[in-house]
């Protein structure tokens, strides 16, 4: 993809062209950012840090065998919305800078280009921070003042089944519990089959899920293939035979594999640690939603800040992840974790 793209940014019609464009430029990196749905209301449709999901949680009986012309005259009910909150966090990059005397050197051909490549690299490597966010145990920090530090909720952190320490989803309203295994080499078919099928009937459903696993536990799932009774020839190109699972289908469900790096990152350093490729989120992807109150911005502060130093600049961006259902989803976990 062409670098000035990230330069001349007025050549996109809205800010959410900007933060697509950005997001669809490392799809292989930014996993999660380009399954999960976006939306973008804005600062005016948002008009706060805390927004209310309301979640959903198993059919509840909505039934009585009546007889023959009986009129219904009572037992009407309002059945209360259960809400969980999630949180916005306002985020920026550390940005960049290049020197007028970089720019001089080079006879002034590199301007355009040289600088499109900083504003490029300073706003991939700001996605990838938001994504590896997205797909960590960071659990939500609320406001309390207006110099707090507001954090959105991680996928990882969504996935636990015991109370959060802050804004708890409701105890009926939480997947099952997880599947902890020594390291993604021992996980089994009939571990997780069983936990599949917990999961359904907590749901209480077919399930449909995507499951964003690391490497290691992605090549787990090919330990799943049954074993061959004829392996003469396993190795001619004809014949070899692939070991890559994406697809699993039970009767409980099935299941859709993405390999993610970006899971279960660490929440300091916000890159892949010893437990990312042995962690694994399995959700269904309607009910999560990256939402953008402000979507990455690239802010140019050349005209503000430059006394000669040259021209420089960062990203920002206010987004929090949302989610309207738990039930039917479940995380894979390292024991040490």
């Amino acid at each position: 993809m062409a670098t000035d793209i990230f330069y001349f940014s007025d050549r996109l019609g809205k800010l959410d062209d900007y933060t697509e464009t950005v997001i669809k430029h490392k799809p292989e990196e930014l996993v999660l950012m380009n399954h999960l749905k976006h939306t973008y209301p804005g600062m005016g449709a948002v008009r706060a840090w805390e927004r209310n999901n309301e979640l959903e949680g198993k059919q509840a009986k909505n039934y009585s065998a009546v007889a023959e012309g009986v009129d219904k005259t009572a037992d009407y009910t309002h059945r209360s919305n259960t809400i969980i909150k999630s949180m916005l966090e306002n985020a920026r990059s550390n940005g960049y800078q290049i020197s007028r005397e970089a720019i001089r050197l080079n006879g002034g051909r590199i301007k355009e280009n040289e600088l499109a490549t900083l504003i490029r690299r300073d706003a991939s490597d700001f996605a990838r921070s938001i994504e590896h966010v997205i797909g960590s145990k960071q659990e939500c920090v609320q406001q309390t003042s207006t110099a707090t530090v507001t954090k959105t909720r991680g996928l990882m952190c969504w996935l636990q089944n015991t109370a959060h320490s802050v804004m708890d989803v409701p105890a009926a309203f939480r997947p099952v519990a997880e599947l902890q295994v020594a390291n993604a080499a021992t996980l089994s078919e009939d571990d997780f089959k069983a936990k599949l099928l917990a999961a359904r009937q907590n749901a209480g459903r077919t399930l449909h899920l995507t499951g964003f696993v690391g490497l290691d536990l992605k090549l787990a799932f090919a330990a799943f293939l049954g074993l061959l009774t004829n392996v003469n020839n396993v190795k001619d190109p004809a014949t070899e035979i692939s070991q890559i699972v994406d697809f699993l289908r039970y009767d409980t469900g099935d299941v859709k594999l993405i390999a993610c790096d970006g899971i279960d990152c660490d929440t300091t350093t916000l890159e892949p640690g010893t437990l990312s490729g042995h962690s694994g989120a399995f959700i269904e992807l309607e009910h999560f939603q990256l939402e953008f109150a402000q979507p990455i911005t690239h802010e140019d502060q050349t005209n503000k800040l430059d006394n000669g130093g040259g021209p420089r600049g960062y990203h920002s961006a206010m987004f929090r992840l949302n989610c309207t259902g738990l039930l039917g989803s479940f995380r894979v976990t390292k024991k040490s974790a």
